[in-house]
């Protein structure tokens, strides 16, 4: 079966920590590959497994294979770990088995950038709502993305976000400003969202005309008048989103209908990659992207995580044949 490099968080994060540009990159490459071939994931895209505790606890499995880079393979998300298994895209051939806790924050925060960067490359106030792991990578992604504008904090806990804002690289506080949410989804060109909020919290009316609203966590976040709002709509996997998420509770909340959904959809991501001069043109008045993370880009960042390792003989390499 040949060797198996094995990747610990801490050199997940020595290969690619300072690596931004790459991560971009390589984020970049899946999504237009998904844009050219369409089915590159896992059928279905995410599989679910409830374990028999005592307290709910949910196992989930997202696939897809990324031939442009060579690679293909599994991750697996259980209960405070997560893993991503990556194989050889054309013999099947296990190449490595990458820790992802903090890969899956990089790679969340990279495509919410990517997302507002090609829809509105000229952003010049952008709201971020979220201030734990993925709003730490956010910010930097933002700040990476748009390094002219200012980047404001919305939270409801001035000093929590004041924390937030001083644990950040110097370069993306210098630009950060906090206002309570309200305000800063008023004041924002974008909102990007990423929470665990327990019911929607922001109004769609509170959204600039020309606004991009950007939903990214699992959980209700934007109110339905955000969706009534909206003129476009960008989604990463339908899939997915059915099953968590905004669109998944304006679905089972608010009745919204899957034929609706498809109606509105102006793109897929996929399409936005492959051409964002036209997705800029036409995504006028306010767009409401759904980007919730898709397993193409997270085989492609556990890619690029054991290249990199490779090329700096890190990690662990198992013989498969003789262990």
């Amino acid at each position: 079966m040949g060797e198996l490099r094995i990747l610990s968080e801490q050199t997940v994060k020595h290969c690619l920590g300072d690596k931004i540009d790459a991560c971009f990159e390589v984020c970049s490459q899946a999504y237009r590959y998904y844009g050219r071939v369409g089915s590159v994931l896992s059928e279905p895209s995410s599989l679910y497994l409830e374990l028999p505790s005592d307290q709910p606890k949910k196992c989930r499995l997202k696939g897809a294979h990324f031939a442009d880079n060579g690679v293909a393979g599994f991750r697996l998300a259980s209960p405070g770990a997560y893993y991503t298994w990556v194989v050889d895209s054309q013999t099947g051939q296990p190449e490595g088995l990458v820790a992802e806790n903090w890969l899956h924050r990089r790679r969340t925060a990279v495509t919410g950038a990517l997302t507002l960067r090609w829809l509105r490359p000229d952003l010049q106030v952008i709201a971020l709502i979220g201030a734990g792991k993925i709003g730490f990578e956010c910010a930097i992604a933002l700040g990476h993305a748009f390094p002219d504008a200012s980047i404001i904090l919305g939270c409801r806990d001035e000093v929590r976000g004041e924390l937030f804002r001083e644990s950040l690289p110097t370069s993306v506080t210098a630009k950060m400003s906090i206002q309570a949410i309200e305000p800063a989804v008023r004041s924002a060109e974008a909102v990007l969202t990423i929470t665990k909020a327990s019911s929607a919290f922001i109004q769609g009316d509170w959204l600039r005309d020309g606004a991009v609203a950007l939903s990214m966590g699992g959980v209700p976040e934007f109110d339905f008048t955000t969706w009534q709002r909206s003129q476009h709509f960008i989604l990463d996997d339908l899939g997915y989103a059915l099953k968590q998420g905004d669109l998944h509770h304006w679905v089972k909340s608010d009745g919204l209908s899957v034929d609706q959904i498809q109606a509105r959809t102006t793109a897929l991501i996929g399409d936005v990659a492959l051409d964002p001069e036209k997705y800029q043109s036409i995504c006028s008045g306010v767009t409401l992207a759904v980007i919730q993370g898709m397993a193409v880009c997270d085989i492609a960042m556990a890619g690029l995580a054991l290249e990199r390792a490779t090329a700096l003989n890190a990690g662990r390499v198992i013989d498969l044949d003789s262990c």
